[in-house]
């Protein structure tokens, strides 16, 4: 086993919202690191680094240090499995100074770097928006909903003494880490304007499976759609949905 040494990784990836969870469960991680734990290390760091609904930049930084585990148990193909799945989130993920932990660490995430489908470092942009608001351009997938907070609707123009049926449309920004840009949400139009503040606070919450272009994760403009179904005064069934194809 090749020596173990104290690993403090600074990635220099785009920041996302706060998740506590991700952030402890990363500092556990890496003071298991350092304490040669390494099976235990894995474990915590596989725990962010494979959930899809965790932010990215965090299971980045699960990867890039789940990448040195690897090194110093396995071997420089663990470490390049966990660069590779670092890279297919973040084409343009930099790691500040690993050559100081290893020379053969930089090499080896330089090496999977250079590795990348054509077009992945362009896709990854982080300043551009891919247009999905109806159809999204060729080569890029749309993103899916993958959580709504449960929602109570209680305004006049979504219940009704009979069953009612009613929508609203927003047009939004999904950004690479899945979660919604709160400055670009637009309601473009729908029967249901009284539920506007529900959706609104709710859309806060939503978490999505990003957007695709190159197979890396992108920033989207897409239309969302809510629809309500009234049956009585107490009971309002919702769907929502991404419309794009």
């Amino acid at each position: 086993m090749r020596a173990l040494v104290l690993v403090a990784l600074c990635v220099a990836v785009t920041p996302g919202v706060a998740q506590e969870t991700s952030a402890q469960l990363l500092d556990a991680g890496r003071a298991q690191l350092a304490a040669r734990n390494l099976d235990s290390a894995r474990t915590l760091l596989r725990r962010v680094a494979e959930a899809p609904d965790r932010a990215t930049p965090d299971r980045v930084q699960a990867w890039v240090l789940l990448g040195v585990v690897g090194f110093y148990a396995s071997g420089d193909s663990a470490a390049r499995y966990a660069f590779r799945q670092g890279l297919a989130l973040d084409p343009g993920l930099q790691v500040a100074a690993i050559d100081r932990f290893d020379p053969a660490l930089a090499e080896l995430l330089a090496a999977e770097r250079a590795a990348l489908p054509p077009g992945a470092q362009q896709a990854s942009d982080a300043s551009v928006v891919h247009e999905c608001v109806g159809k999204c351009p060729e080569g890029v997938q749309p993103p899916q909903f993958t959580y709504f907070p449960r929602t109570e609707f209680q305004d006049a123009d979504v219940r009704g003494t009979t069953r009612t049926r009613s929508f609203l449309t927003f047009q939004a920004v999904i950004g690479a880490d899945g979660i919604i840009e709160p400055e670009s949400v637009r309601m473009s139009g729908g029967t249901a304007r009284s539920a506007e503040a529900e959706v609104r606070r709710g859309l806060a919450q939503a978490r999505f499976q990003p957007g695709r272009a190159a197979g890396v994760p992108v920033r989207t403009r897409v239309m969302l759609r809510f629809e309500f179904e009234a049956e009585g005064t107490t009971w309002v069934k919702y769907t929502y949905r991404v419309m794009a194809r």
